[in-house]
């Protein structure tokens, strides 16, 4: 039974194809995508979420079951403990993120990335952060809806009155906000975006992937040492085997760890602890705002604020008011790092059966992850470089700290009157990375050194994440990918 085009039931799954992308997300269905530009026409995407619609998710509640995490996950502390990345409708991230356009800083990519990435990322070419930028750009003005209540006021205006110091920019977006009745919702492209129809120029025409949700990866089937095609189950109890000439791992960082960990072990190469796992350290304060401030904000194109600190803090500071489900708008001014190295967090593996190669259970994973004094140390001085806006706004600070995330938090400051700080667990902003790096088990294409015809791409690809959000570096990869797949 077809669903749309494009997208099937797990009925219509195909016994073998050409290439076999396991996740679709951001990654899974852009490296598709990326295939099919280069003219592959025998491409199968498998998630295990269930297909709920095209529509962005921001700030919405879910309208249908999500699968549950699979039953081989867990954490051994607070950060990680919802597990992100292993559930989720088809689209993934791709369907509630804000669109933020954000590049990997120079001087990271110089210092830890392959230097034939970081050269494409910079350039102009397919790939390059310029080319996708634009693109993603030209999407937004060709389908973005014009807004009647568009106003020339700039809130940064106000703000650099209190803080003179401050510099700040909209934030670059391939989105836009739409007003409904239930408050502020953002609305960011997606490679979803290609089956509504509403995709990229270039997506015109194409001959779409075959894309089949709700069956989820169990591990990549090995053979003389390369990769033959994903054994899957469905949440009846039953499994599949698909055969295929490439296996590529786009089911995000912690699941595909784990399937390049058993794909290794079968091809002979036993691998249990995988150091290097990171993710944004996101830490804020929930601002009650004066009325006036809060309703020009509100009517401005500049909602979404940005301050880049990245040079001396790697990390950049944000700015957006909230107004859906509370009371009163309420400024979220929050930071965004990259952990600071080296990285202590990691995911150890369990073998339930010793690793025997063509073993048919999925692995136990667990993650350890935890602040280091020098992660602790840097929210205590961006802290004190917020704290200067909080005085001249002439707000008030609740004395709470701990781990908290901004909603909470809203509903505190709007109670008390004062701004709360919240900092988010590990693994809470959706954008843990860095397990299997390129470069080292993986070329600079995503594919493994270990196992033939298996790839890898997604953040766990990432050598060092900075300051910025991946989804701009996720879609760059997908071109990289779909080139060394291609044999380009």
């Amino acid at each position: 039974m077809r669903i749309s085009e494009g997208l099937h039931s797990k009925e219509d799954l195909p016994n073998r194809c050409g290439v076999l992308v396991v996740g679709g997300g951001m990654s899974g269905l852009s490296t598709a995508l990326e295939l099919g530009e280069r003219g592959a026409r025998d491409v199968v995407v498998v998630d295990p979420g269930p297909f709920t619609g095209f529509e962005h998710r921001s700030r919405t509640p879910h309208t249908a079951p999500l699968p549950g995490p699979p039953p081989w996950w867990r954490s051994a502390s607070p950060h990680y403990a919802e597990l992100p990345g292993v559930t989720g409708p088809l689209g993934g991230r791709s369907r509630c993120w804000h669109g933020v356009l954000l590049p990997v800083g120079r001087r990271l990519l110089a210092e830890h990335w392959p230097h034939d990435t970081a050269d494409r990322l910079l350039g102009d070419g397919p790939g390059s952060y310029r080319a996708v930028t634009g693109e993603l750009l030209d999407w937004r003005h060709a389908f973005g809806e014009t807004r009647p209540d568009r106003t020339p006021d700039d809130p940064r205006a106000e703000l650099k009155a209190v803080w003179p110091d401050l510099s700040l920019r909209p934030v670059p977006q391939a989105g836009w906000s739409v007003d409904g009745p239930e408050g502020r919702l953002v609305w960011a492209y997606s490679p979803l975006m290609a089956w509504a129809r509403r995709g990229l120029a270039r997506h015109t025409g194409l001959a779409l992937p075959t894309v089949v949700p709700g069956l989820r990866a169990i591990r990549v089937l090995v053979q003389e040492g390369r990769a033959r095609g994903v054994l899957f189950a469905d949440s009846a109890g039953g499994s599949r085997e698909v055969r295929a000439d490439v296996v590529v791992l786009a089911a995000g960082t912690l699941e595909n760890t784990r399937l390049h960990a058993q794909a290794l072990a079968a091809a002979g190469d036993v691998v249990t602890r995988w150091p290097g796992l990171n993710d944004h350290v996101t830490h804020g304060y929930a601002i009650p705002l004066p009325r006036a401030l809060a309703d020009r904000w509100a009517r401005s194109d500049h909602r979404f604020l940005w301050s880049d600190h990245e040079d001396e803090l790697n990390a950049n500071l944000f700015m957006e008011v909230h107004a859906a489900g509370l009371a009163e708008p309420v400024l979220d001014l929050w930071w965004m790092a990259q952990q600071e190295g080296p990285f202590r967090d990691e995911i150890r593996f369990d073998p339930p059966d010793g690793a025997v190669p063509g073993g048919t259970a999925a692995w136990a994973g667990q993650v350890t992850a935890s602040f280091s004094p020098a992660d602790e140390e840097q929210i205590r001085r961006r802290d004190e470089i917020t704290g200067k806006l909080l005085e001249a706004l002439d707000v008030g600070v609740a004395e709470e700290r701990g781990f908290d995330d901004f909603d909470p938090a809203a509903r505190a400051a709007l109670a008390t009157g004062t701004a709360h700080h919240y900092v988010s667990r590990l693994g809470t902003a959706d954008h843990e990375a860095g397990t299997v790096p390129l470069g080292q088990r993986l070329d600079f294409g995503g594919r493994s050194r270990s196992v033939g015809g298996l790839f890898v791409t997604g953040p766990a690809v990432f050598p060092a994440a900075g300051a910025a959000n991946p989804s701009l570096t996720i879609l760059a990869l997908a071109a990289h990918t779909a080139d060394a797949v291609s044999g380009g």
